[in-house]
């Protein structure tokens, strides 16, 4: 299996290999995380797919520095973009329960357009670098991967109410580390 490395630059010399080898390394990591969001395992193998053909189209010019979170991202986010146009007609509970712990929690989107996408990244980097490690790997299963809490238990060897225990500390957490910064909530 190819490093990270290696695959970005078979991307920067347009081998199409790279996308065979994207999706040997980072496939079940893709559709786990479009699956989580969708609930359909079509509509997340279709944004897998898409996923790297957005790809092959963004590198080159972008290097990315850790490729495995590029690849997250993009799944993600295209599969959240799936969703909200899907969400009409179905909704992922999973999905609908996450944000919905978090809605009281990060800023809506006329206070999310005060900050650059890069401003509030940085605050919510800044605010998992205060997290245990423990912590921090829960909040991201739970808000970025969208993990169960069942799923997060059974990976990490907690029991459920350890988890939502923990999940509900880091939400407080976060509302005041936002309020320290002067996000307005």
């Amino acid at each position: 299996m190819l490093d990270d490395s290696e695959l970005i630059e078979r991307y920067f010399s347009r081998d199409e290999s790279a996308i065979y080898e994207t999706s040997v390394k980072y496939g079940g990591l893709c559709f786990k995380i479009s699956n989580n969001i969708l609930n359909s395992r079509e509509d997340a193998e279709e944004c897998v797919n898409e996923t790297y053909l957005r790809l092959w189209n963004s590198i080159p010019p972008e290097r990315p520095e850790n490729f495995r979170g590029f690849i997250s991202a993009a799944v993600r986010n295209l599969s959240l973009d799936r969703f909200r146009f899907l969400s009409r007609k179905k909704r992922s509970a999973e999905l609908e329960i996450s944000l919905s712990e978090l809605e009281n929690v990060l800023p809506d989107e006329s206070v999310s357009e005060k900050y650059s996408e890069n401003g509030l990244s940085d605050i919510l980097e800044e605010f998992l670098d205060t997290l245990s490690k423990d912590s921090r790997v829960i909040f991201l299963k739970r808000y970025w991967y969208f993990d169960s809490i069942s799923e997060i238990s059974a990976e990490c060897g907690f029991s459920v109410s350890k988890i939502k225990k923990e999940l509900t500390r880091a939400r407080a957490k976060l509302r005041a580390f936002l309020s320290e910064r002067g996000v307005r909530i």
